[in-house]
């Protein structure tokens, strides 16, 4: 009994701190177009992930580490552990975002090794990667970041793994014949289909998951190095960190999201869709955050309206629309609201009221 007991609160505490960590719905749709074939398979695909059609649509809206997580032991219930290595184009170098990029248009393979040590987990939250320079060969060592269950870690690694061996192989413009990939768990049923996408330099039973390569290999220039570029990218990969460094909670996940709308607002019901949770569970952390959805709209609001009233330029009407007001009138009575009679939002404000 208290060994049960444990075990409920230990996977209610990785839970927790799986939901408050972001990470883009690419990988998930990925997963869901491939593995979702049928209407069978696709339901069990999506089974307990809270995942909707509404998040899937909707391209700049996060899922949560723990629904992605979600996903995978669902695929590995029905297609079995080898399922990450039948299909290595999923893993190529589109599906990583600025990750790649970076990686790909550093100036060295140095570089690209950093980026990777840096950033690996701003795409999967999961991974903390380190590196380890040796006077003939080189390890970029991975570790779980959380606890995580153990079929879904090799999961992961694997995917991990394939994912790299592509970006090398387009710098260097050839298999990377010479790198070694070392998992730390024994030799599985599937490790034939792991080497048919990784080759034959595949280590079982390892020390750590790592991928060794030549140190020699540090000082060769990448043919796709772009200075600009590769600024950009890991502007966005420190942007994405500090995200997830600091988890945010569900309020800050509402905030986000209205922020990133059109017009900054849609119905709770419509936001806790898109967030993968009910309707009531959003009404509830919210209040235990002390605050209510419609005060987070209305802030969200207030802030574009004192910023586009300070820029000028837009008629009443104009800003009434770009704020999801459905007449000037109703922008107008919001503004007293906000703010009063004080020219707090420029000249314009005093008109509008």
């Amino acid at each position: 009994m208290v060994r049960l007991k444990y075990d409920i609160l230990r996977h209610m505490t990785e839970r927790s701190t799986l939901e408050k960590l972001p990470m883009t719905s690419v990988y998930f749709r990925l997963i869901l177009r491939s593995f979702g074939d049928t209407p069978e398979h696709r339901a069990a695909v999506l089974a307990g992930t809270g995942v909707t059609d509404d998040m899937l649509r909707d391209r700049s809206a996060d899922i949560s580490a723990f629904q992605q997580v979600r996903q995978v032991e669902n695929v590995i219930g029905l297609f079995g552990e080898g399922w990450a290595a039948r299909v290595p184009e999923l893993w190529d170098n589109s599906s990583h975002g600025a990750l790649t990029v970076a990686a790909v248009v550093a100036p060295n393979l140095a570089g690209i090794m950093e980026v990777l040590s840096r950033f690996v987990f701003v795409r999967g939250p999961f991974h903390r990667a380190s590196l380890r320079r040796g006077p003939r060969r080189s390890r970029l060592s991975i570790e779980p970041a959380v606890v995580l269950p153990e079929k879904v870690w090799r999961s992961l690694i694997e995917i991990l793994f394939i994912s790299v061996r592509a970006t090398l192989t387009s710098v260097l413009m050839a298999p990377p014949s010479e790198v070694r990939f070392h998992f730390a768990w024994p030799e599985p049923a599937h490790a034939a289909e792991v080497r048919a996408v990784l080759g034959e330099s595949v280590v079982y039973n390892a020390s750590d998951n790592a991928i060794e390569f030549p140190s020699v290999w540090f000082t060769l220039e990448s043919p796709f190095a772009d200075a600009t570029l590769y600024d950009a990218a890991l502007g966005e990969l420190r942007a994405a960190s500090a995200r997830i460094a600091a988890p945010v909670d569900l309020r800050g996940r509402v905030e986000r999201l209205l922020s990133s709308l059109p017009s900054g607002r849609c119905t709770a019901d419509h936001a806790a869709r898109l967030l993968g949770v009910s309707s009531r569970t959003l009404v509830r952390r919210l209040a235990e955050a002390g605050v209510s959805y419609r005060e987070l709209v209305d802030a969200e609001l207030r802030g574009r309206a004192e910023r586009l009233l300070k820029e000028g330029g837009l008629s009443r009407a104009r800003i009434a629309e770009e704020l999801g007001y459905s007449d000037p009138s109703s922008l107008s009575r919001a503004c007293r609201r906000w703010f009063g009679s004080r020219r707090t939002a420029g000249s314009s404000t005093a008109s509008l009221g």
